[in-house]
């Protein structure tokens, strides 16, 4: 694989990644600001029907690839020492999972 090819990869996940955030931001938003407040059991019904758990999944799912690829061009973009460099991509990659981890134990938690 060309390194031309990989670019333009990351770029498109990167741009499709934060066009699904923005969307899912202004829906939730827009929800929120028509019902008004939302009591706990209001909230947590919406918030688990299938497709607005589906939707919050592929928001989480979004939001780590859309790290990942933001953080990675940061550190290879600036950070020249591989020794440092690695341990830089290891830690955010290891934060991402247990962050992504987290966030599905708390959608089965609320579905459960």
């Amino acid at each position: 694989m060309s390194g031309h090819t990989h670019g333009l990869r990351s770029w498109l996940l990167q741009r499709l990644s934060g066009v699904y955030l923005a969307i899912y931001l202004v829906y939730a938003i827009a929800s929120v600001l028509q019902h008004g407040s939302y009591s706990y059991t209001e909230w947590h019904a919406w918030l688990v029907q299938p497709v607005m758990s589906i939707a919050t999944a592929g928001f989480i799912l979004a939001m780590l690839a859309h790290g990942w690829v933001g953080m990675r061009d940061v550190i290879l973009d600036y950070v020249h020492h591989l020794g440092v460099r690695l341990m830089l991509l290891t830690l955010v990659g290891l934060m991402l999972v247990a962050c992504g981890l987290w966030a599905v134990r708390v959608l089965l938690l609320a579905a459960g």
